[in-house]
């Protein structure tokens, strides 16, 4: 079965909030959707063990927002090397296509037909008819996707690892003709941890705005201090008032988390103000290991005020790939465990 066919009986399977005339009043009574943004950071609601309903690539979804007509994503793809994680498990993913599509593509290949399915999803954001993304971060991205990206990509196109770090698994994608490079910049975390905090600063070729986009894959577990603190710290030693700054990735952290500690590093760095602000995606975006669905891949920007161009979350999964929605819709309603 291909993947498009995968979803396609995903949807015939699952529910689904947009087709409320096809659930009964009895499991409708149960379904609970989570909190609003505008009642502050999103926090985590259970779902349950969803097993073979997962018919996605990763544990993660894509995210992405707009400043104008550009159009930016990041993405956890999930590296092979630790799909132990998901045998345990925890994440009630064990039965999904996480596993069942871990084989390689061909006798002659190392790269997984997961991973072909997530390069083609990434491909799918770059074409996409009506939001094309101009740059995608991607985090987790094992050296066979990345070789495989480097062979795929339009040539107008860069990928970009941190500085001396070449097999990183934390790279850039970004297009060439939309953007000019400025430059790169990577802190790690420790001199003895891969994981690194990496800046791409480029210039916007038809508005000469500055961009700085900062991504990590924040180390450390489930809402780890240390690494917030790290994180937080050097968002804020890396803002400039007249440039536009984007924090994303996989926090390991509820959205209010890396708040808090982003308001910690501005009162320490006596900044005077709290220039980042949270990018309200309306969905979640992965199924941690006590069986939730929650909010731990975030943007987070600082603009200058009357800046043209609105800023706006991609709340709309088909905004990113069509294969998105589906996960979205199976994670967007559970029922009340008794």
């Amino acid at each position: 079965m291909n993947f498009i066919s995968k979803f396609f009986l995903l949807l015939s399977l699952s529910f689904s909030p947009f087709i409320s005339q096809n659930i009964s009043a009895e499991i409708e009574s149960k379904m609970v959707l989570p909190n609003n943004p505008d009642n502050g950071p999103h926090e985590p609601y259970y779902v349950g063990e969803l097993g073979k309903k997962w018919q996605f690539p990763s544990d993660h979804l894509p995210r992405g927002m707009s400043i104008g007509n550009t159009h930016i994503a990041f993405w956890n793809i999930l590296n092979k090397n630790y799909l132990n994680h998901i045998l345990e498990n925890t994440q009630g993913l064990r039965d999904s296509s996480i596993m069942s599509d871990n084989y390689p593509v061909s006798g002659s290949s190392n790269l997984t037909v997961r991973e072909l399915i997530s390069i083609e999803m990434i491909m799918g954001m770059i074409n996409h008819p009506t939001h094309p993304r101009s740059m995608i971060a991607l985090e987790e991205a094992h050296q066979d996707v990345i070789t495989y990206l480097k062979e795929t990509l339009p040539k107008n196109w860069v990928i970009s690892t941190p500085p001396s770090q070449p097999t990183s698994q934390d790279v850039f994608l970004y297009d060439k003709k939309v953007f000019e490079l400025i430059g790169v910049r990577a802190i790690r975390y420790t001199e003895n941890l891969p994981k690194c905090i990496f800046t791409l600063t480029l210039m916007e070729r038809s508005t000469g705005e500055i961009f700085r986009f900062v991504q990590s894959h924040v180390p450390g577990g489930p809402g780890s201090d240390e690494g917030c603190r790290k994180f937080a710290e050097e968002a804020i030693n890396q803002y400039q008032s007249e440039e536009t700054t984007i924090l994303m990735g996989d926090t390991n952290a509820a959205p209010s988390v890396i708040q808090a500690a982003l308001k910690k590093a501005s009162e320490k760095a006596e900044l005077g103000t709290k220039p980042y602000h949270y990018v309200a995606i309306d969905h979640p975006s992965h199924m941690n290991t006590y069986l939730e669905a929650a909010w731990i891949d975030n943007f987070f920007i600082y603009r200058k005020a009357k800046m043209p161009g609105k800023v706006l979350p991609s709340n709309d999964p088909a905004e990113l790939h069509e294969d998105v929605a589906p996960i979205v819709d199976l994670m967007r309603i559970y029922t009340i465990q008794n």
